[in-house]
């Protein structure tokens, strides 16, 4: 992501930097500013006004927003300046744009990205290390079991939570609960209704959009529901030409003729995990959401060519519908230790202690559902924004109302309750199919087909990688082993990828590129 072009709200010592791709929206608060931040520019007003006739304040303060955190929409955040150097922070627990602060000198700065290119800026090797076991204990998601970034001085304010800077130490932070009562499947099934008629209602202002069409429950349900009159609508598949997807491409062809879209078509071996991109982008942080860039951007391009500007995908519906919300989620085993030096490895095991605090491992805040950092360089390099209806407020209510009801009769929650409220959008095409291939052995042939680039990367970034503590020689046996189709983890691979590529976007290729911690 690109520096640079931002907007500075400053009151007091406190300083808030907002990246140019972000909505927002400014009003004066009981002794300060409160700013409301959203990807979705032609949703903000609705949310916005929503959130504060929430709040009932004329001028919102922060106690008022303690009480009514749970009403911010899972993808928004809200700031509040106060005047004297105070700041609370409110970010929902599916934020898709990052919330960053640093205690300086002058105050306390809060900002949406970075500040990775300032001459006083140092990368922080625990930071990378923290980084690099991320998605070895908690899949590709932001890590919000800690704080730490790859920038020295710099700490990350979790995702679910109202934190809270008074200058005197460390922020203070509380979780927002998602609220929900007492059900019944009745009530179940009226909440999965209500939650995707205010889905549709709030996409009434979108001319083009295109739709990833997978065939699956939960994109046909995202574009379903987001039709409307006027919309024009194009959709999008990736094909595979082997066996075991022979019967993927009847059941798009199907859902696009029943939702009554065009339906173009991408060929998959193109866009296998790890296929270099021509232009790499500059996350905040490394993702292992750079494994799938060339997918985003293929994708990306069509919509660009339609001239559509939002693209539609089923993000999310598997984590809330077909999952038990009331279990924590589960850390997954520690990276190896031969790959790392001594001292590196005592701070991948910090990490790896605080990676099994259960306070963020809940999966009932919602904080799991899916990466959405992808979608803030989406709108950035393209000015398309993606949309999930599996992050909004009323959709993530009613998931947890399913799971709930689930819980209390001893069965195991599936997506047959989308089926039962929502009969009208889904097609016997998808209702009818018997489930989605599963993408191991899309995995398998990318590992087989681009080892070679994958090897490269770690050999552009090694001295980076042995000065914070990272065994290159060790990644290279490894990324052979895949090639070769051995049985083995990849997890180390694919986290040492994203924050190889990561560190080479940015320009840091030697160690006298960056400066140090």
């Amino acid at each position: 992501m690109t520096q640079g072009d931002q907007r500075t709200i400053e009151l007091g010592t406190a300083r808030l930097v907002v990246r140019r791709c972000l909505a927002l929206r400014e009003r004066a608060a009981a002794g300060g500013i409160c700013v409301y931040l959203s990807l979705l520019d032609d949703e903000i007003d609705d949310r916005w006004e929503r959130f504060l006739s929430r709040c009932g304040d004329a001028t919102p303060s922060a106690q008022g927003w303690a009480a009514n955190a749970p009403e911010l929409e899972p993808t928004d955040g809200v700031v509040l300046l106060d005047g004297s150097g105070g700041v609370t922070v409110l970010r929902g627990c599916c934020c898709a744009f990052p919330l960053f602060f640093s205690q300086q000198s002058t105050g306390l700065a809060v900002t949406t990205e970075l500040p990775l290119l300032e001459g006083s800026s140092r990368l922080s090797k625990s930071g990378l290390l923290s980084a690099m076991a991320a998605p070895c204990l908690q899949g590709s998601y932001e890590p919000n079991a800690w704080t730490e970034t790859p920038l020295h001085g710099w700490q990350r304010i979790r995702r679910g939570t109202l934190t809270s800077f008074d200058g005197s130490g460390a922020p203070r932070e509380r979780a927002i609960p998602i609220a929900d009562s007492l059900l019944d499947v009745d009530k179940v099934l009226e909440a999965v209704g209500q939650a995707f008629a205010a889905y549709t209602f709030s996409q009434r202002g979108v001319a083009s959009a295109v739709l990833e069409l997978s065939g699956g429950i939960d994109s046909t349900l995202a574009g379903a529901a987001a039709r409307h009159e006027g919309l024009v609508f194009h959709g999008v598949s990736v094909e595979f030409p082997y066996y075991e997807f022979r019967f993927e491409a009847t059941v798009q062809r199907a859902v696009a003729e029943a939702l009554g879209i065009t339906r173009s078509v991408l060929a998959g071996v193109d866009l296998f995990p790890y296929a270099p991109s021509e232009a790499w982008p500059r996350f905040d942080e490394p993702s292992v959401f750079i494994t799938g860039i060339r997918h985003a951007q293929a994708v990306a391009l069509f919509a660009k060519a339609q001239r559509a500007t939002r693209v539609y995908t089923g993000h999310g519906g598997d984590a809330l519908f077909s999952t038990d919300l009331s279990s924590s989620e589960r850390s997954g085993s520690s990276p190896a230790d031969a790959l790392f030096s001594r001292a590196a490895r005592r701070a991948v095991r910090a990490a790896v202690h605080k990676a099994q605090d259960t306070a963020h491992l809940r999966r009932d805040t919602g904080c799991f559902v899916y990466d959405a950092r992808q979608d803030v360089w989406v709108k950035e390099a393209f000015g398309i924004t993606v949309r999930s209806p599996f992050s909004d407020l009323a959709v993530v209510r009613a998931a947890r109302l399913w799971s709930r009801y689930c819980a209390a009769k001893g069965i195991r929650p599936e997506k047959t309750i989308l089926e039962r409220a929502l009969p009208g959008l889904l097609p016997q095409a998808v209702v009818q199919r018997k489930g989605k291939v599963a993408y191991n052995g899309v995995w398998a042939r990318a590992y087989a087909l681009h080892a070679d680039h994958i090897a490269r990367s770690f050999e552009q970034a090694a001295a980076l990688l042995e000065h914070v503590g990272i065994s290159p020689s060790w990644l290279q046996r490894r990324v052979r082993q895949l090639e070769a189709g051995d049985a083995t983890s990849d997890k180390e691979v694919l986290a040492a990828y994203a924050l190889c590529r990561w560190l080479l976007a940015w320009g840091f290729e030697r160690v006298g590129d960056a400066n140090w911690d």
